[in-house]
């Protein structure tokens, strides 16, 4: 979970775009929905859905950071004479 909050405003920036701000959303979909059927880990605990929208919300503000730090680097150096 933590590596995805902190891969979403890497891969944000690296691509700029603000479809990435879904890639979070995604990933840690598919990262509980491994857990609550058993795929992988020990399964889910109490209070599971809290901490998905805690990451979730963390996952989406990190990579709508990193679009935002992208495309205010490429204005400010498309901007010099």
């Amino acid at each position: 979970m933590v590596a995805i909050v902190i891969a979403s405003p890497l891969i944000a920036f690296a691509v700029g775009r603000w479809w990435t701000l879904v890639l979070p959303i995604a990933a840690l979909v598919i990262l509980y929905t491994g857990l609550n059927a058993g795929w992988w880990g020990h399964g889910v605990g109490d209070g599971w859905q809290f901490a998905m929208l805690l990451f979730v919300g963390l996952g989406v503000l990190a990579a709508a950071l990193g679009v935002w730090a992208r495309r205010a680097l490429v204005a400010r150096t498309s901007a010099r004479p």
